[in-house]
């Protein structure tokens, strides 16, 4: 098999704009969520992981709580919440363990989107 080789991708640090591509949940070494978010210009896909518990001081309970009302003893899931929602999110470089550098969503940065609507007359 063939594969082309492309050039390196990184988004500016800074302020963007994107959806939310797909959401995925891993147990090992610990239980987490990635969520997956693909930066609007670019294409390009950022991975940003939160602690899988929700109350409303986590890390994944404040994004949820965003999007919807988080009530004591109800069940969400995550993936229906925020799979295919419009975000903005801010994004900085950081060095990796192995050195190379990443991007990285900011925590707590991730909010909806806001839409404007032409009124007209």
């Amino acid at each position: 098999m063939e594969i082309e080789v492309k050039a390196s991708v990184n988004l500016e640090d800074g302020k963007h704009n994107g959806t939310i591509e797909k959401i995925e949940f891993r147990t090992e070494p610990y239980e987490y969520t990635d969520i997956f978010v693909k930066e609007q210009e670019t294409g390009f896909i950022v991975k940003h992981g939160c602690p899988t518990l929700i109350s409303e001081k986590t890390k994944l309970g404040k994004l949820l709580a965003k999007f919807v009302e988080l009530k004591v003893g109800e069940k969400l899931d995550p993936e229906k919440v925020l799979s295919g929602k419009e975000i903005t999110f801010m994004t900085i470089m950081e060095k990796g363990r192995d050195g190379n550098e990443y991007n990285k969503i900011v925590d707590g940065s991730i909010k909806p989107a806001v839409t404007t609507e032409k009124v007209t007359q």
